[in-house]
């Protein structure tokens, strides 16, 4: 299937969609909705609350597939992560990297990682249904959406951010170790097979960054990265001007991270205040006070001073390379994003040319 077919309409055809529950809201040539299908259901595959009113699919579609924080940022993503929509890691590649992968609706979360874990929103069962992408996912032009007898038309959720979503999954399962990965966490439904995931799937591989919503631009986002981004940027859609999402509700947690820090910065200066006080308290009247001679008053006169001196060097060189290597790190990345996000700006120019 080309990159063009699968824009064009539904993004996969109907013999390989792995729902296949019957709507009743089937399309007639005359463009409404009926609801005479037999055995069809009236709710949102997967999710038997929601009812096939469009009003009420838009609602349900926008606070669990859309990223308003992510699409408010993207301006500024390109500053803390790689502008490429493939860079996802494989299921079994996250656990390879010591990642805990977590379970989570919320979609700001999808693809977020920090530390040990990585977030991954469950697979919706209705986007694996070829008649509710007919329906309420098809192009504004051909998208049927509204109840029997509805003479107005509810503007049509962006299939691009849906379209996006499905491809993160192409990526994320791959292999059928992904697979088996993704039923173990309830990542995707139950009754799936890995032959027909594989051909539902494939497609959605091949589609590039233009057919994608915005968000799925990017790949995999660290969550640290974007809350710095939050506290520079303080977007409308952010609960806290602090942070992208709260990492912990606790106080005793954040009391534990900043311990070890603490800790080592007491340390170190105690160390240093400790050589220095060693040097200015060494006398020579002492010294001689060991029934030592002249040159053996200098030796050890001069090995305390060097051995504090050195404590204070390797204090120093340790401070240097915390915080100099992060630094150039940061600077670095930062380069070689200026440099990307030029190239694309001229590769835009051009094409406008």
């Amino acid at each position: 299937m080309s990159a063009t077919a699968t824009v064009s309409n539904v993004p996969f055809p109907k013999d390989l969609a792995i729902n296949t529950e019957s709507l009743a809201c089937g399309s007639h040539p005359s463009g409404q909705l009926s609801s005479s299908q037999p055995n069809s259901i009236s709710y949102v595959p997967g999710e038997p609350t929601v009812t096939l009113d469009s009003t009420e699919i838009n609602a349900h579609l926008s606070a669990h597939l859309e990223t308003r924080l992510l699409d408010e940022l993207y301006h500024y993503l390109w500053l803390v992560a790689r502008k490429f929509g493939h860079s996802i890691d494989t299921l079994h590649v996250q656990r390879i990297k010591g990642r805990n992968i977590v379970p989570a609706e919320d979609p700001r979360l999808h693809l977020v990682w920090q530390h040990n874990r990585i977030y991954i929103k469950p697979l919706p069962v209705y986007l694996l249904n070829f008649e509710f992408w007919e329906n309420f996912l098809g192009l504004p032009e051909t998208s049927k959406m509204g109840l029997v007898g509805s003479e107005t038309v509810t503007p049509s959720f962006d299939r691009t951010v849906s379209v996006g979503f499905l491809r993160s999954y192409a990526f994320l399962i791959e292999y059928h170790i992904d697979f088996i990965m993704a039923k173990e966490l309830h990542l995707i439904p139950e009754d799936v097979e890995w032959i027909r995931w594989s051909k539902f799937i494939h497609s959605f591989r091949c589609l590039k960054d233009d057919h994608v919503a915005k968000r799925y631009h990017y790949g995999q986002l660290r969550l640290s990265r974007l809350n710095w981004v939050v506290r520079l940027v303080h977007p409308q859609h952010s609960s806290t001007n602090w942070f992208y999402h709260v990492p912990h509700w606790s106080i005793t947690e954040y009391l534990a991270q900043a311990t070890i820090p603490l800790l080592f910065i007491f340390a170190s200066i105690s160390l240093a205040l400790s050589s220095m006080q060693v040097v200015l308290s060494v006398s020579m009247d002492g010294l001689r006070d060991l029934h030592l001679d002249e040159a053996g008053v200098r030796h050890v006169n001069c090995a305390f001073w060097v051995f504090s001196i050195a404590i204070l060097f390797l204090v120093g060189l340790l401070w240097v390379l915390l915080l100099g290597i992060p630094l150039v790190v940061l600077i670095w990345q930062n380069q070689w994003g200026f440099r990307e996000h030029r190239k694309e700006a001229q590769a835009k120019t051009s094409s406008i040319v």
